[in-house]
């Protein structure tokens, strides 16, 4: 896929757990080419090194507009990089999307709350022409799947990593087993089940928690036979 430019919003919260989906595109990700993070607690530093002392030449701004100032990267998107409490976008978060948009950014959002849905927003990326994201939001009804019992054409070995939490580290786990196998010489595939895993360019999956409880296992499903079937994988992994 081709790879468009984005800056990470973290808000001050690169260094802390809420700061999740911001630590996944850091480490890697296809979908994206990182080009700065926003972070005013954390600015002037590389957001690798902040992240696990790897330094990944992804220099962190204390603002949007230090960053369109002094970054030699033009962005396409500008991507929430935090969870907040309840998935909502407070009216700080608001103010550093809107200017976002003001420098003719897309914006892609993984939070409950959709962008899509704040007038203000969306107004203004209709008038400018700016596409928005919103991860979470759920496939129209036509387009869910319901379980068919098609699983059992899957001969490979199917591995779910699972954990008693969220921010464990489920995702992360899965990508490293990936490429770990795939460093091996085995043809590994991921199946992610959050927005992250999107946003990090995983090509088959689902957004487990926007999805109606009467089709996660079919949405599930789908997404793993498809995957067998594009790929004919020798191990997939399933982010629990």
């Amino acid at each position: 896929m081709e790879k468009k430019n984005a800056i990470i919003i973290t808000a001050g919260y690169l260094d802390t757990t809420s700061g999740k989906t911001a630590h996944g595109l850091i480490r890697g990700t296809e979908r994206f080419s990182i080009v700065g993070v926003i972070d005013s607690k954390s600015a002037g530093k590389d957001a690798g090194e902040v992240l696990d002392g790897k330094k990944r030449n992804i220099p962190i701004y204390a603002s949007i507009a230090d960053f369109a100032a002094n970054s030699k990267e033009k962005a396409d998107y500008c991507i929430i990089g935090v969870a907040t409490k309840g998935g909502v976008i407070p009216e700080s978060l608001r103010a550093m999307l809107k200017e976002g948009l003001d420098n003719g950014y897309g914006l892609i959002n993984g939070l409950h709350e959709y962008i899509s849905d704040i007038p203000e927003l969306s107004d203004l990326a209709k008038q400018k022409g700016l596409e928005i994201i919103d991860v979470r939001k759920p496939k129209k009804f036509k387009d869910l799947h319901f379980w068919s019992g098609k699983i059992k054409t899957v001969t490979c070995p199917k591995v779910a990593v699972l954990g008693t939490d969220c921010a464990l580290g489920k995702r992360t786990t899965s990508r490293f087993l990936v490429q770990a196998m795939r460093a091996a010489g085995y043809k590994a595939e991921m199946i992610y089940t959050g927005q992250t895993g999107w946003m990090q360019g995983a090509k088959y999956g689902m957004v487990f928690d926007s999805t109606l409880n009467d089709f996660i296992s079919g949405e599930m499903e789908h997404a793993i036979v498809s995957c067998w079937e594009n790929e004919k994988p020798d191990i997939i992994f399933i982010e629990g």
